[in-house]
């Protein structure tokens, strides 16, 4: 029975691990910033964005994802006199974020913060950036939701409850013009162990595989400049050479409407609802896989809204990013 428990739980937890460091989100171009710490100020305006995902719903105890991360730009200034002193204006090469977010899977619950640099540099018509982010994960499992066949087990119910600290760091690129965007990064840096307190089990240390990314998008102006045509495609990667991918296109109306269809390679399809009013951007978007699973659910919905601000002040030559 011991044994048993060990192999159930590395399993769960690596499945959280998997799922967890790094968010599936079916809207990753309002999540870019999430994605890829490179993004942080890449548009010269300060983004808001706050999300929410549950995945089957109708079942209990499945993933649920929420987020929230602010990310801006030190904008140029011009030059100043302070205290007789003369100071030159800032080039506004430098983004700052910070993000947080939570993820339930079962009885895993993960807790994330973390903090971002980027740094910027036009180049001729288009502009590349580099991105690191430091972070850390408390990750607790929640005694109430695992159940003991055998209740003689003082040891390995001590885990339950108990929570612990992994800190690690990601780093990004992201290559971007007036129409087309290309990013990757890379999470899980050192690949930290999670320790689960001092109880002597099989493989008490399950290592934090490290994850890739690589996502972008092209957008076309149609011909009556109404509609506006965007393919997208993120690809996810780890250590294990486990791949999924997601193959996404939008048309967006006026720049006020969008709706568009995504195809992950699980097996689901992806419906895409967005709208933009004033500096708000809205999104909306329903998962359903075609599995045992997915039938005994009513999908997967996931709601993303950003806020943007300084678009009079801090726009950057080019730079239209939704």
């Amino acid at each position: 029975m011991r044994k048993l428990f060990t192999i159930s739980l590395i399993i769960l937890i690596n499945t959280g691990i998997y799922s967890q460091q790094d968010p599936v989100y079916s809207q990753y171009i309002l999540n870019e910033f999430l994605i890829n710490p490179s993004v942080a100020g890449i548009d010269g305006m300060t983004t808001i964005n706050i999300s929410g995902r549950k995945q089957w719903l109708g079942l209990r105890y499945t993933p649920e994802t929420y987020s929230a991360s602010v990310s801006t730009r030190i904008l140029k200034s011009p030059f100043n006199i302070s205290k007789n002193k003369y100071r030159k204006g800032s080039k506004g090469r430098v983004g700052l974020g910070a993000a947080f977010f939570n993820d339930k899977n079962g009885a895993i619950n993960r807790t994330n913060f973390q903090f971002t640099y980027a740094y910027h540099i036009f180049l001729q018509n288009y502009q590349l950036s580099f991105g690191l982010k430091a972070y850390g994960t408390q990750l607790k499992i929640d005694k109430e939701l695992i159940e003991f066949r055998n209740e003689d087990s003082p040891e390995i119910e001590s885990l339950l409850g108990k929570s612990t600290f992994i800190p690690d760091a990601g780093a990004g690129i992201n290559f971007s013009t007036p129409n087309t965007h290309l990013g990757i990064s890379v999470i899980n840096l050192f690949q930290s162990f999670v320790k689960i307190d001092n109880v002597d089990l099989e493989s008490n240390e399950l290592k934090h595989l490290r994850q890739y990314n690589l996502h972008g998008f092209y957008r076309k102006q149609l011909a009556n400049n109404n509609w506006t045509f965007e393919p997208s495609a993120i690809i996810r990667g780890n250590e294990d050479l486990r791949f999924s991918a997601d193959l996404s296109t939008r048309f967006i109306y006026r720049g006020e409407y969008w709706a568009g269809l995504s195809v992950r390679t699980s097996g689901e399809l992806v419906l895409i609802l967005g709208v933009k009013v004033n500096r708000c951007f809205i999104g909306y978007s329903f998962d359903y896989g075609f599995n045992q699973l997915s039938y005994r659910s009513y999908g997967s919905h996931e709601v993303v809204i950003a806020l943007k601000f300084g678009e009079s002040l801090r726009r950057y030559r080019w730079l239209e990013r939704y």
